[in-house]
Parts: C-alpha cells; structure tokens; sequence
C-alpha cells in the first residue's frame, strides 16, 4: 500500500513540469496570435480610413459649384478643403436654391474632421480614435489639374504599426465654376 503512495508522487513530479511547459508553450501561442491579429486589424483600419475619407472627399467635390483650397500647419503638406454646392429645398409653392458648405479639415492631432458651414462648430470626425489602430494623416495635397479637374492625394499612417498608405485619385467636377487656391 505504501509503495503505491510514492508512486503517485513520483507521477506528479515529473508530470508537474510537463504541464508547466505546455500551459507556457499554449500561453505564447495565444499571445503571438492576438498580437498578429491586433497588427493585421490596425493595418485594416489604416487602410479603410484613408479609402472613405477620399471617398467622401470625392463625392462632395463631384456636387462642388466652387472649391477653396487653403494650405495649413506651416511647412506640412496640409490643406483645407471648402466646397460650396447648390441644394434645392422646396418650400411650399417656391423652390429655394441654396448655397451649402462643407469643409474638409485636418485638426492639430492630424486627424480629418469635416463640418457643414463654415459658421458651425460641430464636427463630423473621419479618421482617428479607432479602438483597433490610431491613424493620422501625414500629407493632404490637391493640385489643379485643368479648369475643372482636381488630384487629390492622401497619406495616412497607423500609430500602432507604423505602416502608412498613400493613395490619391484625380476628380472631374462638371458643376464647378471656380478653384481658389488660397
């Protein structure tokens, strides 16, 4: 009787370490493959950020009847976009032509925020503050291409990965009646 005691002993030394070593081995696993799975979703979220913020970009310019382009933070390659387009509102018998405005700018954490009219201050955020990956935009350029076609070119870069993107698009605006470079 006594002999089996020992045995169940010497089982559990030598089984010890072996279940030691497999929860370390199982431990490290999961570790490397959440943090593969946080970098891959940060470069997602880099990646969609950059392509609606120019999607949007692009739409509102498309419906421009003018467009202000006025270069920001000194020596960065920041710009900030007003677009002016018309909206027709029908208000009973008449129908109102309005001049609507949204502008397109980068904050002080380079983070795009847009707003209707210039008077308003509530902002729409486009990019930034994702629980995935923080992006900032490094670069928002336009250049004037001919009297109604514009290029537009973003870079933007995750903070988590510190991979950046760039990409840029030119926009024919067929409503647009003027492009002030400021």
């Amino acid at each position: 009787m006594n002999s089996e005691k020992g045995f169940v002993l010497i089982e559990f030394v030598i089984a010890l370490p072996l279940v030691i070593m497999l929860l370390y081995g199982l431990s490290q696993s999961t570790f490397t493959i959440f943090s593969t799975a946080k970098s891959q979703a940060a470069d997602y979220v880099l990646e969609v950020e950059a392509h609606d913020a120019l999607t949007r970009i692009v739409e509102d310019l498309r419906a421009s009847a003018a467009v202000k382009i006025k270069k920001r933070f000194g020596n960065k390659d920041i710009y900030t976009l007003t677009i002016e387009y018309h909206t027709i509102k029908q208000d009973a018998l008449k129908i109102i032509d309005l001049v609507d405005t949204r502008v397109y700018i980068v904050d002080n954490k380079f983070h795009l925020q847009a707003k209707r009219r210039e008077g308003n201050t509530l902002f729409n955020p486009m990019t930034g503050g994702n629980f995935f990956g923080d992006t900032v935009i490094t670069s928002l350029q336009y250049s004037k291409l001919d009297e109604k076609v514009l290029r537009i070119e973003l870079e933007m870069e995750s903070l988590a990965t510190g991979q950046s993107i760039k990409i840029s698009t030119a926009v024919y605006m067929p409503a647009c009646e003027k492009i002030e470079f400021l």
